[in-house]
């Protein structure tokens, strides 16, 4: 989980592994996680590039108006050269 602001950002991580529980004949799987300690809260910490840029795109300003500013910023991510996924929660 990343807090970001103009001024930085702050990365908060869950880590976890996942145990096998079950896998169907059609070889879906049933897993369970594992949380592990979380470690402290890590200003400015490395984030994924293609974190990193979406936080970085999400304080650059844009000159239009435009009604949905998340779907601006997965374009400018993939003019970069960034394969984007929205699921349907996000889609246009």
């Amino acid at each position: 989980m990343v807090l970001a602001t103009r001024d930085g950002h702050v990365l908060r991580q869950f880590p976890y592994s996942e145990q096998l529980l079950s896998r169907s004949a059609e070889g879906w799987a049933s897993v369970a996680q594992d949380w592990r300690p979380a470690p402290a809260p890590q200003p400015d910490g490395e984030l994924v590039p293609p974190i990193q840029a979406a936080v970085d795109f999400s304080f650059t300003p844009i000159e239009l108006d435009h009604p949905d500013p998340f779907g601006v910023t997965v374009v400018l991510m993939e003019e970069d050269g960034y394969r984007i996924s929205l699921t349907e929660a996000f889609a246009c």
